[in-house]
């Protein structure tokens, strides 16, 4: 049944219609780039060429921390890094983590799985 109430200029549809397509090119973006990482490992190559750009694949380690800290938090306390770590920088711990410079049972707490970047450069 369609609403006679709408006052909104169409402006809701069209936002409608926007989110709509920003999610089935997100959704086809993905699966591009599944498909360019899995090309790029066939070719045992990081870098794919087109016409126009170039895309480079890299392969990095991810890191994920549970979902709960509490028990990451206790251990940092007793081996005495909160002070390090309070402020939790992600970025610097996986760094620690990657190369195994914290304590073996922090570094359990963790899970790692491979990832990439996929970024488009001009070609020189």
């Amino acid at each position: 049944m369609i609403n006679n109430m709408a006052n909104d200029e169409g402006l809701v549809d069209e936002f409608e219609r926007l989110e709509n397509q920003k999610r089935e090119i997100e959704e086809k973006e993905i699966e591009l780039k599944k498909k360019i990482i899995e090309l790029a490992k066939k070719k045992n190559t990081e870098t794919l060429f087109g016409n126009n750009k170039r895309c480079l694949i890299k392969e990095y380690e991810k890191i994920i921390y549970p979902e709960d800290k509490t028990q990451m938090i206790t251990m940092l306390k007793e081996k005495g890094l909160w002070n390090e770590f309070s402020m939790i920088n992600y970025s610097r711990f996986g760094s620690k983590a990657r190369k195994k410079e914290l304590d073996e049972e922090l570094i359990n707490l963790i899970k790692k799985e491979k990832a990439f970047f996929v970024v488009l450069k001009d070609i020189d």
